[in-house]
């Protein structure tokens, strides 16, 4: 049986945490660096090539963006590392995240976004460990997969689960991680 895609539609954008999206339902969010592909993930688990803007230049997305799902919402945050983003803004975003973070009542669970190729860099270690501190269920997701061999991969895998549990590697060239992430994301968001 072919799998279902996740009926995802873009909801809206905020620039702060006090104009965040107000809603019943669970919410998942996304994270990671600027280049981790997390709007590639979006366009894969929701088979549109367009939803999320994807761009040559990392750190597009400055803001919150809500985007609903049957059974809740992916929550896409600024990809942090990304030097050309200036320092009002990285002022701007040191405030807002904790608070979301903190005071979200609906947040389920956060997924981390991190390539394979160089999995968990200081900055992921310091939002992973951020996440943990607000007692929040962090899934890791190395992406990028099909950029290095099977056996890198699952090294890869081992290793980053070890240290930081849960975590499963994505590539939005293969069908099967893709259903992988759903099916993780539609559990988060059933939990």
């Amino acid at each position: 049986m072919k799998f279902k895609y996740l009926e995802l539609e873009f909801a809206e954008s905020a620039a702060e945490f006090s104009q965040c999206l107000e809603h019943s339902m669970q919410e998942i969010a996304f994270v990671g660096a600027s280049n981790a592909g997390k709007s590639s993930a979006i366009n894969a688990i929701s088979n549109q090539k367009k939803l999320a803007k994807t761009s040559k230049t990392p750190g597009k997305t400055k803001l919150f963006n809500f985007f609903k799902a049957k059974l809740g919402y992916i929550v896409d945050f600024p990809g942090y590392g990304y030097s050309k983003v200036s320092k009002s803004q990285k002022k701007e975003w040191a405030k807002e995240l904790p608070q979301y973070f903190s005071s979200r009542k609906n947040l389920a669970a956060a997924i981390l976004f991190t390539d394979i190729r160089n999995p968990m860099r200081e900055l992921d270690v310091t939002m992973y460990e951020m996440l943990v501190g607000y007692n929040l269920p962090t899934l890791i997701v190395l992406t990028k997969k099909d950029k290095i061999s099977i056996d890198d991969a699952e090294t890869a895998e081992k290793n980053i689960s070890h240290v930081f549990g849960s975590c499963i590697s994505f590539s939005i060239e293969e069908s099967i991680s893709i259903e992988l992430l759903i099916k993780e994301i539609n559990e988060l968001l059933s939990s």
